[in-house]
């Protein structure tokens, strides 16, 4: 069985996965790791996992998965935030050298501090962190790069920072999921604790473009209680003015039947393309 993350060894999609195996084990599983997200997506087999970065604390919501999961048949099973803190390093002997970084494409967002403090080096926009120490390591002098706090106890550069994160507390949160389509059919399960929490993952689509259609969706689950705990517009790109909205609720289990029941009917009106729903 494999589990499919964004690699190489050492990225923040690496340690978010070895988290969620310490805390749900699974016997006989790989982590397969991958250059980029399409690629992670591809990978992952009808019996395994896969890993995507959702959510940045600093730089919001990762538009390249949620544009993933706009389109995928897929399960969410779960989700695991973990702590990232960056440092820097370089063949240089201090900033002002630097005439050329390797940057992560998220991570240039969380660090934009130490960016404005560069303005004459030509930023290279990496697909994973560890991909940035890679480059960095075949460079030449006046290169440098923004990676893992971590990796600057095992690299041997020049010139290195501690912390150039824009604040100290940061996380990224990431989903795991299945390769296989979520249904609103409340699945049959053994008896749960029905007072432990849940969260859902889904896009509502209109069907027009209307005055107040974003308060007739939200008034659904603000009539059964449920609890949005986020939204976020897409553009379906069928034609500008029609959107898609990304929502997440959470709630406990004992309300997972009405959520179910709240979708239906929606799905009267609306586009439902539902995601999962899994145990906090």
């Amino acid at each position: 069985m494999k589990f499919s993350v964004l690699g190489p060894a050492g990225t923040f999609a690496d340690a978010a996965a070895q988290k969620y195996l310490r805390l749900h084990p699974i016997e006989n599983i790989e982590i397969d790791y991958h250059d980029t997200f399409d690629q992670v997506y591809q990978a992952v087999t009808p019996d395994g996992l896969g890993l995507l970065p959702l959510e940045n604390q600093l730089d919001g919501f990762v538009l390249a998965t949620l544009q993933r999961l706009q389109v995928a048949n897929i399960t969410e099973v779960g989700e695991v935030t973990v702590p990232v803190n960056f440092g820097l390093a370089g063949k240089v002997h201090n900033l002002a050298e630097i005439k050329r970084i390797y940057v992560q494409f998220k991570t240039e967002g969380q660090c934009q501090q130490l960016l404005a403090q560069l303005p004459n080096a030509q930023i290279i926009t990496t697909s994973s962190n560890m991909i940035s120490v890679e480059k960095l390591r075949d460079g030449i002098d006046g290169d440098a790069a923004i990676m893992p706090q971590s990796q600057l106890a095992v690299e041997d550069f020049p010139f290195t920072m501690d912390n150039v994160a824009d604040q100290d507390a940061n996380n990224t949160r990431f989903i795991i999921f299945k390769k296989q389509p979520a249904v609103l059919e409340l699945p049959a399960q053994p008896a749960e604790d029905e007072s432990a929490s849940f969260k859902s993952a889904l896009f509502i689509t209109p069907p027009t473009e209307e005055v107040g259609v974003l308060y007739q969706i939200l008034s659904y689950f603000a009539k059964t209680h449920l609890n949005l705990v986020t939204i976020m517009s897409m553009p379906t790109r069928q034609k500008i003015g029609i959107y898609s909205f990304y929502i997440e609720i959470s709630g406990t289990l004992k309300q997972k039947s009405l959520l179910f029941e709240t979708l239906q009917r929606m799905a009267d009106i609306y586009t439902i393309h539902p995601l999962g729903v899994y145990a906090l």
